[in-house]
């Protein structure tokens, strides 16, 4: 189990245990290997693992087949390493706190790395094809899960996940407006479930999220309408910010409550009864609504930075 660290001692590119360092890819892998192999000793394939980590990070570098370096600020190589190894850590919750019951046995070895793979590819559909050197990435926001899902599409055969290929359309899920469809079993629903509360989670705990709503997110969402204009929802990063905390409390609480059946509860099991995700969410809520109720947003001085894989992995 992860050991949490004290607020203090934890720097911008740690994960919110203070445990991994988000921006070493050999460091994330160690950590989504030792739940592997705790749960899943022999049954899974650690060599695809392997190579799907060092696929991720040559596609954000602009060195995978098809796919032109990444563009975006805020949807960076970091977020997707995060949210791999956050859905690791609620497939290791699940077994934990299901621990008595059998109920653990409906995760397999397959659709555990499955779910893993899913989320460390959840946002490859913003990055460009080499025929859309013209557009920004962010651009594609609108239908990047699609594009997610066509990409695992063509990644997963070959592999020993292909009899899960179908599985792939899982990553719509992450998609913020997204209804389960009838025809998905409660199997699918709940790996769905874990690898979208896994991206929301990354995103809401990031010790920079507030800075990055202000500098990356509100580009972001520039790119495809939804700020930067009079009539836009978000016309300045000022009305983002504003906005922010009755959308997290209100919308992206629910989606994680209800619509995925508050899996986010898995992280607390996986840490034996601590939830730093959680504590992370509520500092950034309130530090925001007292900085909204005394005006004062100029105190918002981190400067996030985004992380692509610039450093090369070591053997």
């Amino acid at each position: 189990m992860d050991s949490p660290v004290r607020q203090t001692e934890r720097r911008s590119n740690f994960d919110p245990t203070g445990g991994v360092d988000l921006e070493d890819l050999n460091a994330v892998e160690r950590a989504v290997r030792a739940i592997l192999d705790r749960r899943y000793a022999g049954r899974y394939d650690a060599a695809l693992l392997r190579k799907a980590m060092d696929d991720v990070v040559r596609a954000y570098r602009g060195e995978y087949p098809g796919l032109l370096r990444c563009d975006a600020l805020y949807h960076d190589l970091r977020h997707s390493l995060e949210t791999a190894l956050t859905t690791a850590r609620l497939i290791d919750g699940y077994a934990a706190h299901h621990a008595q019951d059998d109920c653990a046995a409906d995760i397999d070895a397959d659709h555990a790395l499955l779910a893993i793979l899913l989320a460390l590819f959840h946002d490859i559909g913003l990055l460009r094809r080499d025929a859309e050197a013209d557009l920004w990435g962010p651009s594609l926001t609108p239908i990047h899960e699609e594009r997610g899902v066509e990409f695992m599409y063509a990644y997963l055969p070959g592999t020993t996940l292909a009899p899960l290929i179908g599985e792939s359309k899982l990553i719509m899920a992450t998609k913020l407006v997204f209804m389960f469809p009838e025809s998905w079993t409660a199997e699918e629903r709940r790996l769905a479930g874990m690898v979208a509360t896994a991206d929301l989670v990354s995103q809401l705990s990031d010790r920079c999220y507030l800075e990055k709503c202000r500098d990356f997110l509100f580009l972001e969402f520039s790119a495809f309408g939804l700020a930067g204009k009079p009539d836009s929802p978000y016309p300045d990063s000022r009305t983002l910010l504003e906005k922010t905390p009755a959308f997290i409390e209100g919308y992206l609480h629910k989606r994680m409550d209800v619509d995925f059946q508050g899996v986010r509860r898995y992280l607390r099991a996986h840490m034996t009864g601590a939830d730093p995700w959680e504590e992370a969410i509520q500092r950034n809520l309130g530090y925001l609504k007292t900085l909204l109720e005394n005006k004062d947003l100029d105190r918002l001085r981190r400067n996030p930075t985004r992380y692509i894989g610039e450093q090369q992995r070591s053997s």
